[in-house]
């Protein structure tokens, strides 16, 4: 097998951890903790835990929970909890340490992922279902809690967190090329943000929020959301695919298309190649003047050889070297900016 290229590696790394944060914020873990913790402060004391043995909390896990005078709702999930609060079920399977396909098959409950992204409404669950899950995550966590002898809230917090880390590395390989893509956009949007150049959002159900009641950060958070950024000067830039980012001058003509292709698989670029050169022909067939631009994970000899035959790329930069600073990025953003006549 021959060598990965060091930029291929050096950019799966970067865009791994990008993933990661993306992942850990979006699905809400840096919250979930507080929330729990925060209902447990307010409402932990009111609830009757006399029917634990029912719910497979063994005496030996309580006892050690009192020794260490941590509340029982931070550990043990509560069937009244779990009723009010299903999407809490995220929080007690990941402490648990325990996938959603693992608790699906030891529950015989199927719709996991439905009760922890909030699809089941509070109080509408079956009594099976509460119960099955209730004692499986219980039993699971009453053995966890046996082996600890100093359990804090520290390690509770690890403990969700080394879960929602292995389910999300299960999806990270299938997802680079997609992280690539959002992390440039990333960029680019984030610079006309800080200059304050955009008038208006478009997301994807064709919902134009203008940007006065738009918060930049929450912007860039939901920018898996965005389709379209309209500029204070009648230009746009549209996040799409084939191209995966158009820029758009204010009659409509297109005056820039950017390719992002991140990828593992550098014996793959060849293949990737024909599929962008084709897309950047249909689109200088149209708009001679449009600047195509390719943001790649390496440029090898051979690939690098059939952009100079096929003469419709631009400009190429290589993700890394666009990632590596803040500087680097600025650059790269304000390149765009000049595209979309916002620099001279």
């Amino acid at each position: 097998m021959a060598d990965v290229p060091y930029e291929v590696t050096k950019e799966s790394y970067i865009l791994k951890s990008t993933f990661f944060y993306n992942k850990l914020k979006s699905n809400g873990y840096f919250e979930l903790f507080m929330k729990v913790q925060n209902m447990a402060q307010l409402e932990g004391a009111t609830l009757n835990w006399e029917q634990r043995d029912k719910w497979n909390i063994s005496a030996a896990a309580w006892t050690i929970l009192a020794k260490n005078k941590i509340d029982p709702m931070l550990v043990f999930l509560h069937p009244k909890v779990f009723q009010i609060n299903p999407t809490f079920l995220k929080y007690y399977r990941s402490v648990a340490m325990i996938s959603q396909k693992g608790l699906k098959a030891l529950s015989g409950v199927s719709n996991v992922d439905k009760i922890e992204n909030g699809k089941v409404e509070p109080g509408r669950m079956s009594q099976d279902t509460i119960n099955a899950i209730v004692r499986i995550i219980n039993e699971i966590l009453s053995l966890v809690v046996s082996f600890a002898t100093d359990l804090d809230n520290n390690e509770l917090q690890g403990m969700m967190y080394a879960t929602a880390g292995t389910n999300i590395d299960g999806s990270w390989r299938n997802s680079i090329g997609a992280e690539g893509e959002r992390v440039i956009r990333s960029i680019i949007l984030k610079e006309v943000l800080a200059h304050k150049e955009v008038l208006s959002i478009t997301d994807r159900q064709s919902k134009t929020t203008a940007i006065d009641n738009l918060q930049a950060d929450k912007i860039i958070d939901d920018i898996d959301s965005i389709k379209s950024v309209t500029l204070i000067n009648g230009y746009s830039i549209l996040f799409s695919s084939e191209p995966d980012v158009s820029m758009f001058n204010d009659a409509g003509d297109i005056v820039g298309v950017i390719e992002i292709k991140a990828g593992l698989d550098p014996a793959g670029a060849l293949e990737r190649l024909g599929a962008m050169l084709k897309s950047f022909e249909n689109t200088l067939a149209e708009y001679p003047e449009a600047v195509t631009i390719l943001v790649a994970s390496c440029i090898t000899k051979e690939v690098e050889a059939r952009l100079g035959a096929a003469m419709s790329v631009r400009q190429k930069y290589i993700t890394t070297d666009i990632t590596s600073s803040e500087n680097n990025q600025r650059k790269f953003a304000n390149r765009m900016r000049k595209i979309l006549n916002l620099l001279s």
